[in-house]
């Protein structure tokens, strides 16, 4: 059998950029849809390097835009990182899968709730559901790579499903209680 070499690295780095890659793209195309393409990296850019909190701007500054797309990917990146770790680690310690799963949400309601504040700050509304549903894509899109990669860690849940990691501890013998 061939015993696959992962690099938290390069595989946190792969699984960062495949997450930001469907975000940006699902912005692309529900602001494009909206008739206002680039409308979201602009207006969560604006405040993050202008520290522009006028609402309504509608013009598309492109060093802006560029400026929010790398901060973009690399906060996806860290966090691919981390969460490629927590598989590792979760791929020879099946006590530690429920970690997985935490580190899946929490990076889930980071990203969307981040996203959402940063643009409620800038008094333009950006859509919830869009928020909502690209923060989901793109962390349901890092955790199906990291599934398809890691097949230990998908045969443990054949030998014990989630949340039957660890046998509980034994209850002491019951006996007459004393007053």
């Amino acid at each position: 059998m061939h015993v696959h070499r992962h690099s938290t690295v390069r595989e946190g780095t792969a699984t960062g950029a495949i997450g930001a890659l469907i975000v940006a793209a699902w912005y692309f195309i529900v602001d494009t849809a909206g008739g206002q393409p680039l409308h979201t990296p602009n207006v969560l850019g604006r405040i993050l390097f202008r520290g522009n909190l006028a609402p309504g701007v509608r013009q598309i500054m492109p060093n802006v835009v560029l400026g929010y797309a790398v901060i973009h990917f690399m906060i996806f990146m860290l966090m691919g990182m981390g969460l490629t770790l927590l598989v590792h680690m979760a791929s020879r310690n099946i006590a530690l899968r429920m970690g997985v799963w935490i580190g899946l949400v929490m990076a889930f309601g980071l990203f969307a709730g981040l996203t959402y504040m940063v643009g409620m700050a800038t008094g333009d509304r950006l859509s919830p559901w869009s928020v909502v549903s690209g923060s989901l894509f793109g962390v349901l899109g890092m955790g199906g790579y990291l599934w398809r990669r890691h097949p230990r860690l998908r045969r443990s849940f054949h030998k014990a499903p989630l949340g039957d990691e660890v046998h509980p501890p034994p209850h002491p013998p019951a006996g007459p209680r004393s007053a």
